[in-house]
């Protein structure tokens, strides 16, 4: 068995800093900041189940609950949530996500590929309190100025049913 390492120990300390700053920007509806912690070509994604035990892997293809192959489309919907043109965001629900059991996966010069359990609990006008719960996985990138960015957001969405819209300030 290996002995962690002060450099490893950053790395984690640093990748959950980011992960735990995302929800907060969420939770904030802080989402210009949220925007921030994206690279250009960030990839977002939240693939439906196929059946009990896959998820659907090609986008094109098959139904993904929300994919943006890069964050214009993001930027998209955050420019529609803020200008109130986005229906299933308004009135905007209250959120706390909570995120755990962060796991650096792998490390590389160049990327680190992260995972987490998280939950967000979420009080909206129309349906009153839900709880959603899954998994992310990241795939964290420096930029040009060596700042860790998330290059890609694969979400597990755990829950059977989605009966409320499903938006990215609640996943």
């Amino acid at each position: 068995m290996s002995q962690v390492t002060n450099k490893d120990l950053c790395l984690q300390h640093e990748a959950e800093q980011l992960i735990y700053r995302e929800a907060y920007l969420l939770d904030m509806r802080r989402f210009d900041d949220w925007l921030a912690l994206f690279s250009e070509d960030a990839e977002y994604l939240m693939p439906a189940w196929v059946d009990e035990t896959t998820l659907a892997s090609d986008p094109a293809k098959e139904l993904f609950l929300i994919y943006f192959h890069d964050k214009t489309g993001l930027d998209d919907r955050v420019y529609r949530i803020g200008t109130r043109d986005s229906y299933a965001s308004t009135p905007m629900p209250r959120s706390a996500h909570v995120v755990g059991n962060v796991l650096l996966l792998a490390v590389s010069e160049t990327t680190i590929d992260a995972s987490c359990s998280w939950t967000v609990h979420q009080y909206g006008d129309r349906k009153g309190a839900r709880i959603h719960g899954g998994r992310y996985d990241y795939t964290l990138r420096r930029d040009d100025n060596g700042v860790l960015k998330i290059a890609r957001k694969h979400i597990t969405f755990l829950n059977d049913r989605v009966d409320i819209p499903i938006d990215v300030y609640n996943v």
